[in-house]
């Protein structure tokens, strides 16, 4: 049996890291979600504007993911966060290397892209394992049977919907509630994945407080979602279940995760009161 080690305060080099993990996220979701036509500018291709707007909040709410990782205290407070900065990095990169030829290699928007995605993964996977003998924190309230059930559904969900994105994505192309390509597909699976994984971590945690920054970053993720789909509704149809079921999944999710989020903010203020 491992020895459990005493939980540590986070460093300045653990919060430059993830201040240069939100820098570049959101760098991509200002042009993704708000300057969608130019989205190239910060990543490697140009694609249509409820495309960029989604890879926008995608990028906002990790943004939201590494800032909450930027006030954290403790290792505690994040060790379910930062598995998924692996998840979400490390998975772009390999998708990435199977489209080599789609890339247009005297651009640095492709430069930036590949030593990002080789680099914050290989960080993430140290941080991971060099604490993973630090004891788990029990204290504060703990986290209900109802939250912890939701956050077990939701890891599985979207770790399905991810896994058929990046193994099904002609499939996936066919069902999605607009049109999409199959890299498009793939890529979209890394988020996903990393999203799914980190719930169902957060679901074994004993307390509210480590559950703050997934619920709020997947919150504020589907918030985004729900305004960029108003905003490009006429690419919807009320005849397409996809449609109503892409609708009401992300309903679901803002709802679930806001509610969370509030209720753990709230159990933190007064836990420090």
């Amino acid at each position: 049996m491992e020895t459990q080690h005493a939980d540590e305060s986070l460093t300045r080099l653990h919060r430059f890291y993830f201040a240069a993990v939100a820098l570049l996220a959101f760098y991509v979701g200002i042009w993704g979600y708000l300057i969608p036509l130019q989205v190239d500018e910060a990543i490697p291709w140009l694609v249509p504007p409820l495309h960029a707007r989604f890879l926008g909040a995608m990028y906002f709410a990790g943004t939201a993911l590494m800032i909450g990782c930027m006030l954290a205290r403790r290792w505690s407070d994040i060790r379910s966060v930062v598995p998924m900065i692996s998840i979400w990095t490390g998975t772009l990169f390999i998708i990435s290397l199977f489209y080599l030829p789609e890339f247009d290699w005297r651009r640095e928007q492709v430069w930036v892209w590949f030593a990002s995605y080789l680099i914050y993964p290989i960080i993430a996977g140290v941080l991971v394992w060099t604490h993973r003998q630090l004891a788990e924190d029990t204290s504060g309230t703990a986290i209900t049977p109802l939250a912890r059930r939701f956050l077990i559904a939701q890891g599985i969900v979207l770790c399905i919907v991810s896994l058929a994105l990046l193994l099904l994505p002609n499939v996936m192309v066919s069902v999605w509630p607009w049109a999409i390509t199959p890299l498009l597909a793939q890529l979209y699976s890394a988020p996903f994945l990393s999203w799914g994984i980190g719930s169902l971590l957060h679901s074994r945690r004993h307390s509210w407080k480590p559950t703050q920054t997934i619920t709020t970053s997947f919150a504020l993720f589907s918030a985004l979602i729900l305004l960029a789909s108003a905003i490009h509704i006429a690419l919807f149809s009320s005849a397409d279940p996809s449609d109503w079921v892409w609708f009401i999944a992300f309903v679901i999710f803002l709802l679930g995760n806001g509610a969370m989020s509030i209720r753990s903010f709230t159990v933190k203020n007064s836990e420090q009161a």
